[in-house]
């Protein structure tokens, strides 16, 4: 009877024992950079759920017990997990992780010790301090945090001196960026942003240049055609730029699509007059152009620090050379498949007919999202 009695009582308060302690709370981060450009950072955070490898709201009881309890376990998870502590947790400068200094880390014997002082009751969580260090190069302008996922959320205090300060919350498996310094504006730094909003960020960037490749009856008139088509797009660009055209809304995302799908068509007939060879580059060149405005709305206000002509001859070059390499690049394609023994002709209606199809399906997905709100 009494065995009854004990299985019944333990079938009822399992499911209690094996949810996680109520009491769990987020990790929590203060960050430095002192005057010598060392950032330090002291993180606080629930070791026992870390090291089985979960989040404080997701540790089961049960589990944290056989952690805490069983003889080597938690010597045996504290190796595997420092380790991972370490190779997870990444600091950034300007998009380079930088070497970390571990300066502390909690200890077995810590963690067991405030354990056992919190009580019987309130034995979890176990909140202990991992502190580490970081040089950050002289002129860095952002910095990005990640911390290991099994942390869950991490709010975040950081700051440099009096300079700069802010509070965040990190959530898990993310990262975030903490800005210490005013961008630096060059005539390279337009060019690089120009050149990534087609390659490798502008797919549909490419297609247009595929499609207006196709249409040309040379690789001069290909090449030319991409300088008109750039001459188009920074005029709208300009134009938004010094405000005389107001906000770009979503809308010309899908009519950006449609002008794919119209180029492709037209170098499918193959029949485009020396004229209309030269104005379909240019008109929609003022479309794309626009498309470049939405994409970089973002990035307009902070553009304004710098010298306009410095913005749109860096930008609109580095779209211009990569409109180039994408071009050249099909230029070394299309050469080698003609080797091959297939159908000038045939080849380029078939690649003509699949950027249509692209153009035209990415056109009404668009659409789609931009009606259904998504």
């Amino acid at each position: 009877m009494w065995r009854h009695l004990h299985l019944l009582c333990l079938g009822l308060f399992w499911p209690l024992l094996s949810m996680a302690h109520p009491e769990w709370k987020e990790a929590s981060c203060v960050g430095v950079i002192d005057e010598h450009n060392i950032f330090t950072l002291t993180l606080k955070f629930d070791v026992p759920s870390y090291l089985l490898g979960k989040t404080p709201k997701e540790a089961p009881i049960a589990e944290l017990d056989e952690l805490m309890l069983v003889p080597g376990k938690l010597p045996q998870q504290h190796v595997l997990k420092l380790q991972s502590f370490l190779a997870q947790t990444q600091i950034s400068a300007d998009g380079t992780v930088l070497p970390l200094t571990l300066i502390a880390f909690p200890t077995v014997a810590e963690i067991k010790a405030q354990s056992a002082k919190q009580g019987e009751a309130d034995r979890y969580p176990v909140l202990l301090n991992a502190k580490f260090q970081v040089a950050i190069p002289a002129g860095t302008e952002k910095i990005t945090l990640r911390f290991p996922p099994e942390l869950g959320a991490v709010f975040a205090n950081l700051r440099r001196g009096m300079e700069f300060q802010t509070v965040m919350a990190i959530g898990a498996g993310e990262s975030s960026e903490f800005v210490i310094g005013e961008p630096h504006f060059s005539l390279g730094n337009f060019l690089k942003e120009g050149f990534n909003h087609v390659i490798p960020e502008g797919w549909d960037h490419c297609l247009f240049m595929m499609a207006m490749f196709l249409g040309a009856a040379s690789l001069g008139q290909a090449l030319t055609r991409s300088l008109i088509f750039t001459v188009g797009h920074s005029i709208t660009l300009s134009l938004v730029a010094l405000g005389a055209v107001g906000h770009v809304t979503g809308w010309i995302e899908p009519i950006i699509a449609f002008t794919i799908g119209v180029g492709a068509v037209l170098a499918y007939q193959g029949n485009a007059s020396e004229r209309s060879m030269l104005l379909v580059p240019a008109t929609f060149g003022l479309v794309h152009g626009l498309g470049f405005a939405a994409a970089v709305t973002d990035k307009l206000s902070s553009w304004q620090n710098a010298s306009l002509v410095q913005v749109l001859i860096g930008f609109n070059l580095g779209v211009e050379l990569a409109q180039v390499s994408v071009i050249l690049a099909l230029a070394l394609i299309v050469r080698v498949i003609w080797r091959t023994g297939t159908v000038p002709l045939r080849a380029r209606q078939m690649l003509c007919f699949g950027i249509a199809a692209i153009g035209f399906s990415v056109m009404l997905s668009r659409i789609w999202e931009l009606i259904s709100g998504r």
